[in-house]
C-alpha cells in the first residue's frame, strides 16, 4: 500500500528528546510497536528486559530496558542512533502483520529521522492520544466535516458505498485516500479502512 518514498530534511518533525515528559515508542519481543506518552506510562506496560526489543525516543535514539539495584525495571543508557534499516523493516513487516492496528499507511520512509517521526505521529494518532495543535477533517464529494478521531472517521466512511471520492486530513497535514481493506473475499462488509498517503496536489483528484 506503500507509494513513492519522500525525501525531506533529516532534522524534520523531530522535536528534542529530553524532558520529563518525553515520549516513547517500543518494539516488544514479538515485533509488536506501541506509543507511550512518558517514562512512566512506559514502565508500566513491561514486565521483564527482554520482553521490550528497542525502545526509541523523538532524538532516534535507542534504549533497553535494565535492572537498578533492587532489581526493579528501568529505563537503560542510550544505545545511539536506532539502526535505521532494521527500524523501517520492523515496521514494514508490523503494518503487513497487523493490517487493522496500523491503518495510517505513510510514503515510504527514506531516512532514519523520518521513519522515527512517522512512527511517533502515526502511532500516537492510532492510539487517540496524539498531541498535535491541529485537527481531523473528512472530505467526501466536497462536503467538509471534523470528526474528533479516526473512530469517528471509520464510522462516517462506513456508511459510504465507494470510498474514491474521500479524503482525510490528520492532525499533522498528513492527506490520506481510504481504501477497505478486505478480510475475506466473499465477506466485502468484513474488514477495516486503510488509510493511505498521498501527495497534497492529488488531494482534490
Amino acid at each position: 500500500m506503500h507509494t513513492t518514498s519522500r525525501r525531506i530534511q533529516d532534522t524534520s518533525g523531530l522535536p528534542a528528546g529530553a524532558g520529563p515528559t518525553r515520549d516513547f515508542v517500543a518494539v516488544d519481543d514479538s515485533g509488536e510497536f506501541s506509543y507511550h506518552r512518558s517514562e512512566q506510562d512506559f514502565m508500566g506496560a513491561f514486565e521483564y528486559i527482554e520482553e521490550a526489543a528497542c525502545i526509541i525516543d523523538r532524538s532516534g535514539s535507542a534504549y533497553r530496558l535494565a535492572l537498578d539495584p533492587n532489581r526493579h525495571l528501568i529505563l537503560g543508557r542510550s544505545h545511539g542512533p536506532v539502526e535505521f534499516q532494521w527500524l523501517r523493516h520492523a515496521w514494514m513487516d508490523a503494518q503487513s502483520a497487523h493490517p487493522e492496528g496500523h491503518r495510517l499507511r505513510r510514503f515510504y520512509p527514506a531516512t532514519r529521522y523520518e521513519v522515527v517521526s512517522d512512527l511517533f505521529e502515526t502511532l500516537a494518532l492510532e492510539s487517540g492520544t496524539a498531541p498535535a495543535a491541529g485537527a481531523w477533517s473528512l472530505d467526501i464529494d466536497g462536503f467538509a466535516s471534523r470528526p474528533s478521531n479516526i473512530e469517528e472517521i471509520d464510522r462516517l466512511l462506513a456508511r459510504q458505498d465507494r470510498l474514491e471520492h474521500a479524503r482525510v486530513k490528520d492532525p499533522f497535514g498528513h492527506i490520506y485516500r481510504p481504501a477497505r481493506h478486505r478480510k475475506h473475499r466473499y465477506l466485502p462488509a468484513a474488514g477495516s479502512i486503510l488509510y493511505v498517503e498521498i501527495p497534497a496536489t492529488a488531494a482534490a483528484h
